[in-house]
């Protein structure tokens, strides 16, 4: 194959140099028909696109990015440009489209290849079977996308407001309710009012100052909650999730509401409590909105699971519009001792009532799944290490040295193994697959023409467990993420993109990420933690959720 490939170099460069762009571009145009009618395989043609692009770039440009458009000859009119002779979208290789119902046959349970849980074993089916993209049409125009290479490039191609296709039915349900929402939410909006929102909100949630300022009432809760599991003499949980769930909406009522919902107590316990009912509102939400997405039902009548998502929501609004009553109230007398995520949205002029209900009700049903979920599985993986457990308790032994000394921002800046061991684990377990986005105008990719309106997921979850991109990637190893120590990879930038990227990315990532940290933190240095289930998979509820229970045992260290 190289041989034939170096050989049509050969002529295009000739036929370029010699002949003119035009007789060039023509030459070019119908060696890929040739090509495409059987006379060689799509790798082929990929080789050959990529040579066209080098040939045609050499000889009127000195140094120019190879996804860059073409730049032509002025004295010639008869060129062509690399969408001239871009493949069709369709010619990407993947699975069978049928009309009306295009792929969906393969999420047919017990006949189809494909699950709508396993979202993962589904892209490692498309990685071996068509490479590095792999188109699908499960009721959209679908773009599977693996490499960091082209990962970069889709995100590149970010209009200014970046769109993504998803959380429908949750957006089909907040606009039917105007009295309540102004839009479908920071999660489910996109264009200017999208950004009205996420430009308003953000600096909230990611100026460094904001976020250290909940460092202390975060601990002070994760404190109560290692007392909670002392007093209940639990030294081997069955599933340790539950746990962790009401962790964090304790943890995020103190720092989005200035809100105690008392989860740990025993009245809290009952599954008709507040807090239980919270969380099983987060979790009916979510577990519901990729399956809806992926659905036309609910469009015609209210389906069994969207009636789920629609009483779910119902009762996020519910807690979420009593809080923001009660604290509206207090606000006007005590707005200087409040620094919660729901004082700052009451001191923004251009958000009303209805923008901040609709925050308030996203806060609560995304944070405390993703971050239960995402702690979960770095505790598997600490657990399961116990040379990198030593370690993290070593550096936090040095800097916390009796376990009632207080965390600070100082301390958690210090912590950068342990840091690297949650990077590490979100390379290995993100919150999600990928990365959604929906193509707001054409381009080219690896030589085919991605039409507008497309919907691309990246799979850099599928990209960090790949050869390709990480030496060992099955393997925990932080130490990959410590810039001069003996294991640091260089890696790809867009490899692992756990909270995704740009203006669009995770806008709680900083509070998240202090969140787990400070967790963790508190857990090692309280316990030794010893994983005693089997291998942790994940189930893909729109996020990655631990499909076996969380098993862990805790051993109370010596002070």
């Amino acid at each position: 194959m190289m041989r034939v490939v170096g050989s049509v170099f050969l002529c295009l460069y000739y036929v370029h140099n010699f002949m003119g762009t035009g007789s060039y571009c023509n030459s070019m145009i119908s060696l890929r028909d040739a090509l495409r009618s059987g006379c060689a395989s799509i790798k082929v043609i990929n080789m050959l696109h990529f040579t066209f692009k080098q040939v045609h770039f050499a000889s009127h440009v000195k140094s120019v990015r190879l996804s860059s458009k073409l730049k032509t000859s002025n004295s010639d009119h008869n060129t062509c440009s690399e969408k001239d002779i871009a493949m069709n979208f369709e010619e990407i290789p993947g699975p069978t489209s049928y009309p009306l119902i295009g792929t969906l046959h393969k999420y047919v349970p017990f006949f189809g290849e494909y699950n709508a849980e396993a979202l993962d074993k589904n892209a490692w089916l498309n990685w071996r079977r068509y490479g590095s993209l792999a188109r699908e049409n499960p009721g959209v125009r679908l773009l599977h996308v693996f490499d960091p290479e082209d990962i970069e490039t889709v995100f590149r191609q970010d209009h200014r407001y970046p769109a993504r296709r998803s959380h429908v039915a949750m957006l089909h349900y907040r606009l039917s309710k105007p009295n309540v929402y102004n839009t479908g939410g920071l999660l489910s909006t996109n264009g200017p009012e999208w950004w009205r929102l996420r430009s308003t909100l953000q600096k909230n949630f990611t100026s460094p100052q904001s976020v250290k300022s909940h460092i202390s009432s975060t601990d002070i809760v994760v404190q109560e909650f290692l007392e909670w599991i002392k007093k209940r003499n639990v030294s081997h949980h069955e599933d340790f999730l539950p746990y962790l769930n009401r962790l964090n909406l304790e943890v995020i009522g103190t720092v989005a509401f200035n809100e105690r919902f008392h989860g740990f107590s025993e009245q809290e316990q009952d599954r008709k409590s507040r807090s239980s009912k919270i969380i099983e509102a987060a979790f009916g939400s979510n577990s519901g909105i990729m399956k809806l997405d992926k659905g036309f039902l609910w469009r015609l009548f209210k389906t069994p699971l969207y009636r789920k998502l629609v009483n779910s929501q119902e009762y996020l609004e519910k807690v979420s519009w009593n809080i923001l009553l009660e604290r509206a109230n207090l606000f006007v007398s005590d707005k200087d001792n409040d620094n919660s995520l729901l004082a700052s949205f009451l001191k923004q002029s251009n958000l009303d009532l209805k923008d901040i209900l609709g925050m308030m009700v996203d806060i609560l049903m995304a944070a405390i799944d993703t971050t239960s979920y995402a702690t979960s599985f770095a505790l598997y993986h600490i657990s399961r290490n116990p040379e990198v457990q030593k370690k993290i308790f070593y550096e936090i032994f040095e800097h916390l040295p009796t376990k009632d000394t207080k965390i600070t921002a100082e301390m958690l800046s210090k912590l950068a193994y342990t840091k690297s061991c949650i990077k590490e684990s979100l390379r290995l377990n993100p919150v999600s697959i990928g990365v959604g986005r929906l193509t707001q105008k054409e381009f080219i990719l690896r030589g085919y023409l991605i039409p507008e309106g497309t919907v691309i997921v990246t799979q850099n979850m599928i990209a960090c467990r790949l050869p390709h991109y990480v030496s060992d990637p099955l393997v925990f190893k932080p130490e990959r993420w410590l810039r001069g120590s003996e294991g640091y990879e260089n890696l790809h930038p867009f490899l692992s993109l756990p909270f995704g990227f740009g203006p669009r990315s995770c806008i709680a990532r900083r509070l998240a990420e202090q969140n787990m940290c400070i967790t963790i933190v508190r857990l090692i240095r309280e316990f030794q933690i010893d994983w005693k289930g089997g291998e942790l998979g994940i189930r893909t509820l729109l996020i990655n959720k631990p499909d076996k229970p969380v098993s862990l045992s805790f051993t109370s260290r010596k002070e």
